[in-house]
């Protein structure tokens, strides 16, 4: 009976190349990971120029947390810290709901109306969506040149 062996080959290097492979995997995530970071930090800055002020509680808890590695997925959170979650709901929507059921408009106080525009937008409700849409292009290129070897 023949053998079904028919066909043998060895590849040298191998380990090499998968050596060099996994480096520039690390690399590459670590350029991610740097550039989403420095996008987020930037998102926060405008954020930050566009939030409402009352007492400055709202600026101080805009941060940006470490980049996160889930699966097949890179991600950086950014926002409010949770102690202030429920206020800073309030603020970006404009509006709030009373125990009774209404819906009570916000509009911007002296504080906030004095800060003026920034990049085109005021400062009050939207203040992290409008950020976000400050540097959408920005983070479209800056993703975009990271993801190029």
């Amino acid at each position: 009976m023949p053998s079904r062996n028919l066909y043998s080959f060895d590849i040298e290097g191998i380990e090499s190349m998968i050596l060099t492979l996994e480096r520039i995997e690390q690399e590459t995530y670590q350029k991610i990971e740097d550039t989403l970071t420095k996008l987020a930090e930037k998102v926060i800055e405008d954020a930050k120029r566009l939030a409402p002020i009352d007492s400055g509680d709202l600026e101080a808890a805009l941060n940006v947390a470490e980049v996160k590695k889930m699966l097949q997925r890179i991600y950086v959170d950014f926002g409010t810290s949770p102690e202030v979650d429920d206020y800073a709901l309030v603020q970006h929507e404009g509006f709030r709901k009373t125990k009774s059921g209404g819906v009570v408009h916000m509009s911007p106080g002296e504080k906030t109306a004095s800060k003026g525009p920034h990049k085109g937008h005021m400062p009050g409700k939207k203040f992290l969506e409008n950020a976000i849409k400050i540097n959408e292009q920005l983070i479209i290129r800056e993703l975009t040149e990271a993801l190029r070897f």
